[in-house]
């Protein structure tokens, strides 16, 4: 990745059944609509540690041309490297569609310097973007999936002082469909996972959220195999305010089914925040600065730093889906510099640059970097020397483990190769290591 033009990689999804009924994300079959659930992701980047944008319309071209976006919606790229998280649920009219326009404004970028994050203006250089799709696509009464990819790498780029940032959106567009009685889905076939927000609704086996950066509420429904953790155990715990992280599968009418659900907050008063770890103080830490990605908190905005008291009530804790077993120590003792964490307060604090981390969770984030030491399934991936990772760790080595929950798609493993590494990155000292969740072509 070359040091001045930033890769980013956006994607939709579109799920094709029902309509809404009795709410805006409650789903029922129709032979005239299709529910549709547009998910956002993005790819790693070298500098950027925070990326945001408004996305004011979607708009698919071909049949009535509908509008796919209820509302403008910010939403921050970065923390979402390497997945997808919906931005919309909504019905869709059956039809074929070739293509679709993308209003976007607002654009803002976090870069990290050697001083600290720093905000640099952002100029947009389109407010619309027409995407033509491969081949046209029907949408009928079955789901089906739409992708749409932002290439930041030509869509964003710094100017020879790092001081501004030109946006120019650039977008392709693929399809796929959900597969049947959930089986195989991933991400890009209705898979969602760790969606967060406040619960607004109640009702068994049905409960409903509103993530920070997703255009309408999310209700997601339950059965036996839904599991509840951290804090939880059934879902008679539920109650309104309460932050929870969600993960779900798509099922064949659209509607949402809850895999697991897991309490951020245990109150209905608390706060949540998250991004890069960009100072510690203390060995244990008693103290770290969290350069925000996004809060429950709107005053608490992109590229805040927020710092963060720790004591020895504070918990710890490591959030992954695919990762298990035995994984290196995350505490007070092997908290460090370039790691993605969340952290949770029970009370919200009334100034948006303090938090109280109550729970601090390390969670995924991605590095792009050049495979070297190749043995096994683990590597040493170096990234770039002038990325934000090199500024805030002063290394540019990670280790990088595999285990047998690692997707590696779409690249084959070898000494030389440039590859995008999502997963949760440890530190021991000054040696960090990445335990790989998934291993990608960069875009």
């Amino acid at each position: 990745m070359k040091r001045l033009i930033l890769a980013v990689l956006l994607s939709s999804l579109l799920f094709l059944p029902g309509c809404g009924s009795g709410g805006s994300s409650s789903i029922t079959s129709t032979p005239t609509s299709a529910n549709t659930t547009i998910n956002f992701g993005d790819a790693t980047n070298d500098q950027v540690i925070g990326f945001e944008m408004l996305i004011n319309s979607i708009t698919l071209s071909g049949g009535s041309n509908p509008s796919v976006l209820p509302k403008p919606t910010e939403f921050e790229f970065v923390h979402a490297a390497g997945i997808l998280e919906p931005l919309s649920l909504i019905s869709v009219p059956s039809g074929t569609y070739t293509g679709a326009t993308i209003g976007v404004a607002n654009p803002e970028v976090v870069i990290m310097t050697a001083s600290g994050p720093s905000k640099i203006p952002a100029t947009l250089t389109a407010s619309t973007v027409t995407v033509t799709f491969p081949s046209p696509i029907t949408i009928g009464a079955n789901a089906a999936v739409l992708n749409f990819d932002l290439n930041l790498a030509t869509s964003i780029t710094l100017n020879a002082t790092n001081t501004a940032a030109t946006v120019t959106p650039q977008f392709t567009a693929t399809t796929a469909s959900v597969p049947a009685n959930n089986g195989g889905e991933d991400d890009e076939h209705g898979e969602m996972e760790d969606i967060r927000g406040a619960i607004t609704n109640v009702s068994s086996p049905k409960f409903t959220i509103q993530p920070s950066q997703t255009a309408q509420p999310v209700t997601f429904t339950t059965n036996s195999s839904t599991q509840f953790k951290d804090g939880i155990t059934s879902f008679s715990q539920l109650a309104n305010g309460m932050i929870v992280s969600v993960d779900a599968v798509t099922q064949t009418d659209g509607t949402l089914l809850a895999t697991k659900v897991e309490s951020e907050t245990e109150t209905a008063n608390g706060q949540e925040v998250e991004g890069f770890v960009t100072s510690v103080t203390g060995s244990p830490a008693t103290q770290i600065v969290v350069s925000t990605q996004k809060s429950s908190v709107t005053s608490t905005t992109l590229g805040t730093s927020v710092t963060v008291s720790i004591g020895n009530g504070t918990k710890f804790a490591v959030q992954s889906r695919n990762l298990s077993g035995t994984l290196p120590a995350f505490d007070a003792t092997h908290i460090g510099k370039a790691q993605r964490v969340e952290v949770d307060s029970e009370t919200a604090s009334n100034n948006a640059g303090t938090a109280t981390g109550d729970k601090i969770k390390l969670t995924e984030q991605a590095l792009t970097g050049t495979i070297s030491a190749l043995s096994g399934g683990n590597f040493t991936l170096t990234v770039g020397s002038t990325s934000a990772f090199a500024t805030l760790t002063g290394g540019t080595a990670v280790a990088v483990q595999t285990q047998s929950g690692t997707e590696i798609k779409n690249v084959t493993l070898s000494n030389g190769a440039t590859v995008r590494v999502r997963g949760l990155l440890f530190v021991n000292g000054t040696a960090y290591t990445m335990v790989a969740a998934r291993i990608v072509q960069p875009e």
